[in-house]
């Protein structure tokens, strides 16, 4: 029955189109078997069956060709009662085919077994590789249920982001606005400091030239000062001279009345006669010696009020030596603190009235 090489294409048209008729597992087996041995001379097989159909299990295109050919069997031996031809010939062609049927069934059940243990290990294998399937399917769903969160995660990450970036874009403005107001508070405060630094050179100059001036006036005081002393000291000097020259004249003086006292006593008789004008000597005498108690008197009132002058002298002197000192000191704290020109500035005003 064979003829030329099937097209396949066909077949698998033919198989569609049966497939749409019979719903049925084993009746559209039977008819894929009919089809392929009767229109396309193609013995048909159970995996040959499994192939095309692809319905059910293994074991459901073995069932159905086995019923194909039993059916055929009987339709065979149907049409042989009713032929016309003799009994024998009828009987031998009944043996013929039955042998024929025999081993066409042994063929046929050798090929049910060989492809039923096929079609087991290859359920086997379908089996393993539908766990294995299973397993990486779970394994995958797993993995895209981890990628989902993930992903939801990144979303939510994502967007925190944004509001974050948004938010540091804000900052980024408000920090710009803010760099600029500080720089233009810089350039003010530079300005100011540079308006200050100029006025406390400013000052500076006019303090060094106070405290100069004032040195100088120091210096000039003390010099006036030192000349005052030592004109006094001179005339301290020349009024102690003065008063020794003049307790030693009195001593002197003195002296020379006791010796002519003496001289009196020892001529008292001789100069009894000049006793009226010894006695008006010894009256001048006293009214000098009265002369020199008066001007010593008066040297020690003149000697007092220069101790009191220079005593004067030299308090003023310590208070110049004391201002210029502070004079000295405020120009050291107005050089440590420049930023403080007005105050020291009053301060030199309040220091130093007389400029």
């Amino acid at each position: 029955m064979e003829q030329n090489q099937p097209n396949e294409g066909q077949i698998l048209a033919d198989v569609a189109q049966l497939r749409d008729r019979f719903s049925h597992t084993q009746t559209l087996y039977k008819e894929v078997a009919a089809l392929l041995f009767f229109r396309y001379g193609v013995t048909p097989t159970a995996n040959k069956l499994y192939q095309l159909v692809r319905k059910g299990s293994m074991s459901a295109p073995a069932q159905a060709l086995q019923t194909f050919w039993e059916d055929l069997r009987d339709k065979s031996r149907v049409r042989l009662d009713m032929a016309d031809m003799p009994e024998e010939l009828q009987s031998l062609t009944g043996d013929l085919l039955g042998r024929i049927w025999q081993e066409a069934m042994g063929h046929s059940k050798q090929h049910l077994q060989h492809y039923q243990t096929q079609a087991d290990e290859r359920v086997a294998q379908a089996q393993a590789l539908t766990q294995e399937a299973q397993q990486a399917l779970e394994v995958e769903q797993g993995a895209l249920k981890t990628a989902q969160a993930n992903i939801e995660r990144l979303k939510e990450a994502l967007q925190t982001a944004g509001q974050e970036q948004a938010a540091l874009k804000q900052d980024l403005l408000h920090a710009k606005q803010r760099q600029n107001e500080l720089e233009t508070e810089k350039q003010l405060v530079q300005q100011e400091l540079r308006r200050q630094s100029e006025q406390f050179t400013q000052d500076l100059e006019r303090l060094q030239k106070a405290i100069e001036l004032t040195e100088e006036r120091a210096q000039a005081n003390e010099r006036r000062a030192l000349l005052e002393i030592d004109k006094e000291r001179s005339i301290q000097t020349r009024l102690r001279q003065q008063i020794e020259e003049a307790e030693h004249a009195n001593k002197t003086q003195r002296q020379a009345h006791e010796q002519e006292l003496n001289q009196q006593q020892d001529q008292r008789q001789k100069l009894r006669q000049e006793l009226g004008q010894e006695q008006g000597e010894r009256r001048a005498m006293q009214a000098a010696l009265d002369i020199s108690h008066s001007l010593a008197k008066e040297m020690q009132g003149q000697l007092q009020m220069l101790r009191t002058r220079t005593a004067l002298l030299e308090r003023e002197n310590e208070e110049a030596r004391k201002k210029a000192q502070l004079l000295s000191q405020q120009l050291e704290q107005a050089q440590a603190q420049p930023v403080r020109p007005v105050r020291l500035k009053r301060r030199l005003i309040k220091s130093n009235p007389e400029q």
